[in-house]
Order: structure tokens, then sequence, then C-alpha cells
């Protein structure tokens, strides 16, 4: 070997380099094509019976202006039974699988967009987004819900916060009286934090209810953190809330929400949340209706801030 030339030697090994890769290449490809036949040979088994996605009751036979209602749901039936003339459907893999995939037969909600601007001697943006989601659970109900905002004028960013919000409501057949639990995120770039945490649970009470009307009211405690801010202990709170939803025709819906969250140490620092929404609807066959919303956020400790922010908006909204 010592005749032989070094450039030699190193032409050798890359032509024996380059037929290993190739040799392994082939084998890889072989492999490949057999693997691919016997999964085309491979009899498919479904997840779920023909026509059975749905996956307890529909939640579009729910009158949108009474969210937090007990579900009907008939004890009788085992839960991996599959009827063919009754809406509770599932078997174990559909069970794993189309439980939460956003399936309209399971989830209802809505998507709502509003915008709104000039261009001229003054230029301004605003949008607001919303998703609004919700499903029946074996237990209870769950709710999502999520709100964007953000308004420029003249280049200048004037208003940008984001609302988030998912809470689940265990509901006792036969009972006014129901537990829930909720967890919240608010971001607000013209607050003194950076954004705010909170997660609360406690007791829902129907005070009322009729065709109509309903009215529920709520106790519970809990804890708020804000993030990045000048005050970051984590603060505990009570929850009062009330509730109030009026159907006043099959196309017009009201809905009140009003929560005070006092902390325990010290009553005199609180925050408030309300809400009010009047949904006109355009359209049933589309689901499309005509939203007007107001939201308000009052901090008694805004730090060098105000301490109300309000909000309103005329939404065009696309019911899932």
């Amino acid at each position: 070997m010592n005749g032989i030339s070094p450039s030699i030697c190193s032409n050798v090994r890359a032509h024996l380099f380059q037929m290993i890769q190739s040799v392994r290449a082939v084998l890889l490809c072989a492999v490949l094509l057999c693997t691919s036949t016997s999964i085309a040979q491979e009899q498919v088994t479904p997840l779920h019976a023909d026509g059975w996605r749905a996956i307890g009751k529909s939640m579009q036979e729910r009158s949108a202006f009474n969210r937090r209602q007990q579900p009907q749901v008939n004890k009788s039936e085992s839960p991996r039974e599959i009827e063919s003339g009754g809406d509770l459907a599932y078997s174990t893999a559909q069970e794993q699988t189309d439980d939460w995939i956003l399936d309209r037969d399971v989830w209802d909600g809505s998507i709502s967009m509003g915008t709104d601007g000039t261009r001229g001697n003054s230029e301004t943006e605003r949008i607001h987004g919303q998703v609004e989601l919700e499903r029946l659970t074996r237990c209870g109900l769950l709710e999502l819900e999520l709100d964007y905002i953000r308004s420029d004028a003249n280049d200048q960013l004037t208003k940008h916060h984001a609302l988030f919000e998912l809470s689940h409501q265990w509901i006792r057949e036969d009972s006014p009286t129901s537990w829930f639990g909720e967890f919240g995120i608010e971001y607000d770039e013209f607050k003194a934090f950076d954004m705010r945490l909170k997660a609360n649970g406690g007791i829902d009470r129907t005070l009322f209810k009729s065709e109509r009307n309903t009215i529920i009211s709520r106790f519970g405690a809990g804890v708020s953190k804000e993030v990045n801010g000048p005050d970051d202990r984590v603060v505990p709170e009570a929850v009062f809330g009330l509730d109030y939803a009026h159907s006043k025709d099959d196309f017009q819906t009201w809905q009140i929400q009003f929560e005070y969250f006092p902390d325990w140490t010290d009553f005199t620092e609180f925050r408030i949340e309300a809400r009010v929404e009047w949904e006109v609807i355009l359209d049933k066959d589309y689901g499309l209706s005509l939203k007007m919303l107001g939201i308000d956020r009052y901090d008694s400790t805004p730090i060098n801030r105000k301490p109300n922010d309000l909000t309103y908006s005329i939404l065009l909204s696309w019911k899932l």
C-alpha cells in the first residue's frame, strides 16, 4: 500500500462510501414499499358507525340566551351503547377522538367580528373579534370565550386588550344548585401590568327560571395575580355574581352578567366585571345575527391609571 498515492486511496474510499449509501437507500425503499403494501391490504376499521358522529345531546337544540341550563341526559343509557334512534351514541374509539373534535353536533358557539375606521383628515381603525364555544360534558357544561380588541388613531395604538375565560359548570340533576370553576386571562397593553390571571370556583344557584327568563346567582372564592406589575402578590378574592337572560321572542335575546371580586383581606379593594349583550337573529338558516355588546372592567387599585374601562361594539355573528 506504500506504493499507492494518497489521492487514489481517497478516491477509492469515496466511491466505496457512495456505494454503501446507495445500497442503504435501496434497502430503505424496499422496506417502505413492503410496509405500505401490507398496510394497504389491511382492512380499515372505522372509528364509529355510519351517521354516529354526534356525542351527547345536540347543543343546537338549546336556546342561545339560556346557556347555563341542566342538560336532559337519560341515565338509563350506557355511555358505550349505540342506539339507532337516540342522541347518545359513542364507542370507545369515538370517545377518544370525536369527543373533543369541534363537531357541530357536539359543540355550540359563535364567531363574531366587528370593525370600523376613518380616512382623510384623521385615520382610525378598530377591530373587535370574539369566539364563544360551549359543549355538554359527562357532568355538566364547558364554556370557552375569547375577546380581542384593538384600536389605532393616526398610526398610534389607543386600545389593545384580550380577554380569555374557560369555565365549567358541574350540574346536579333535579336541583337548582350546581358547582362552577373558572380560569381567566386578561391582557391589556394600557394597564400597569402585562396580564392578570384569575382562578375561582363556587356555587351557582338558579333563582328564577321560565320559558323566557332566567336568573342565576353565584358565590365562590378564588385568587388573582398581576404579572409584571407593581403589585405582583397573589390576591385572595371572593366571588359574587348575578346572571340574567331574557328572550323577547324567537329573534331577540338579552344577557346581563355581573361579577364582583373583593379582596378577602380588604373589601375596599375590589374588581368588577360586567357584560351586556343584545343579539338579533338575521337569518336562522345561515346562523347569522347582529350582536350589540358592552364590556365593563373596573379596578379599585388602578395604579396611576383610570379605574374603569368600557368597551362597546356592534358585531356580525355566525353560529357554528
